[in-house]
């Protein structure tokens, strides 16, 4: 990998949340680390106890961070720890790997604890790294191999280390595509940037979208020992982690169908992020959810699952 540009301006914190349960908004402990000039300037990592009422911890989240109940007892809450997070972040933009999941434990957690969410511009290496780079997974360890940073598997999930080997990543993908900034860099694969407010957001997705899910074409030779291989899955909400036409050809890819409305053929449901100015009045989920759980009522086996769990589904190579 070639050396640090002379004039980069790669200002960004990068950051890695691990949560004691399945809820986002259930932050333990957090990574950080500040890049200014495309240096790595500070690495910091925190423990805390997650906002009252989603403190509680699943042995599954304990088993992956090693993280204990009994080890965050004396640490401080998430409300007072985002005082340490925020001031360490000052403004800069975010990375994270999987953003959609980090930016997701910052909206839940903030809404928990009753605090404003404020401005947040975000960049994710998975994204970015899709786009440059032919992979038969884009986890953490793939995408740092394929980025020439050194990887330790015996500290993946410190969340410290997870910050900092993104970070890298994304340092040494803006040499690797020559460029100045994160937001060339993003410009240079045709991604945006991610932005939330208190009032709206949008994801760090593919900038191109265009077509619908009849046009894709679905890969008939694909491993049929895959998951999703034969079968129809439908989207609802936005997706952080990648378009919806990137989504589609991503499964089509993979034997699945792709399909824009939930019927009595859906085989997956995947959640992404719901807009509540396009939900009808009273309600909290879309009409793609509400039909698939009537549905599902009536005894049909539609899966419901979160952008994480296709994430996990979709990066499956134990099968390919």
């Amino acid at each position: 990998m070639r050396g640090i540009i002379a004039t980069m301006a790669m200002d960004f914190v990068a950051i890695d949340f691990e949560t004691a349960n399945s809820f986002r908004g259930s932050p333990c402990a957090v990574g950080l680390t500040k890049v200014i000039d495309g240096e790595i300037v500070n690495n910091h990592s925190m423990i805390m106890r997650p906002p009252t009422g989603v403190d509680y911890f699943d042995d599954w989240n304990i088993s992956i961070h090693g993280i204990t109940p009994e080890m965050v007892h004396s640490a401080p809450r998430f409300s007072d720890a985002w005082v340490s997070i925020s001031d360490f972040i000052d403004g800069l933009p975010i990375v994270a790997h999987n953003a959609a999941f980090d930016t997701g434990v910052i909206r839940s957690a903030l809404q928990e604890s009753g605090i404003p969410i404020g401005n947040i511009t975000y960049a994710c290496t998975m994204v970015i790294g899709r786009r440059i780079f032919q992979l038969p997974s884009y986890g953490l360890s793939f995408l740092a191999e394929a980025a020439g940073v050194d990887w330790d598997e015996s500290r993946h999930h410190e969340a410290g280390f997870d910050a900092l080997i993104a970070a890298r990543i994304m340092i040494n993908l803006a040499c690797l595509k020559t460029v100045e900034s994160l937001e060339s860099l993003c410009a240079s694969v045709g991604v945006r940037l991610g932005h939330i407010t208190d009032e709206q957001w949008r994801g760090c997705t593919v900038s191109q979208h265009h077509g619908n899910a009849t046009e894709i074409q679905v890969n008939e030779d694909a491993n049929e020992a895959h998951p999703l291989y034969g079968k129809v899955v439908v989207f609802t909400g936005a997706l952080y982690s990648m378009s919806r036409h990137e989504a589609w050809q991503r499964i089509a890819a993979l034997g699945a169908i792709p399909a824009e409305n939930v019927t009595a053929k859906t085989n997956f449901l995947v959640i992404g992020e719901q807009d509540p100015a396009k939900l009808r009045p009273g309600h909290n989920q879309s009409s793609k959810f509400q039909k698939a759980a009537t549905l599902r009522g009536k005894g049909q086996e539609i899966e419901v699952i979160t952008e994480r769990d296709f994430l996990t589904v979709l990066e499956d190579v134990s099968t390919v």
